[in-house]
């Protein structure tokens, strides 16, 4: 989960030059994707963003100069962070820990409430929320 929070913020860092800060509060409902993991130990988790629409709005406002965007914007955004995320992390995990895992395609898996979850990082930007959650998987 560490590679994946440094990560998440380093991307967010690095495409608009902003930190997002730790938040107390869970974001629950929002525009979802999911990531498998796969670790060298045989572990399986799933890593799940979800982002609301204040903060994907945010991404689309700095990157499209797009203030008010459509739903199919708000998603393309969510997987775009998600697949940028995941790249890095592959990166991040391969130069600073040595840690071999594999990492899945990011998909989006709709505008869904998340609710069946092991463990949650919960994040802010200015009025936006994100959570990254994870849930391991029985192999």
């Amino acid at each position: 989960m560490d590679i994946i929070r440094k990560s998440f913020i380093e991307v967010v860092q690095g495409s608009i030059s902003q930190t997002p800060k730790d938040s107390i509060l869970p974001l629950k409902k929002g525009y979802l994707t999911k990531i498998s993991l796969l670790e060298k130990q045989g572990i399986a988790r799933e890593v799940f963003l979800l982002f609301d629409k204040a903060f994907l709005r945010i991404f689309c406002i700095q990157l499209l100069d797009d203030s008010n965007p459509n739903t199919e914007t708000l998603e393309d955004i969510a997987k775009e962070i998600a697949n940028l995320v995941v790249g890095h992390a592959k990166v991040i995990g391969a130069n600073e820990n040595r840690q071999r895992f594999d990492i899945s395609v990011p998909t989006y898996v709709g505008y869904k409430l998340l609710k069946d979850y092991d463990s949650g990082l919960h994040f802010k930007l200015k009025n936006g929320h994100c959570g990254i959650y994870m849930k391991s998987v029985k192999q």
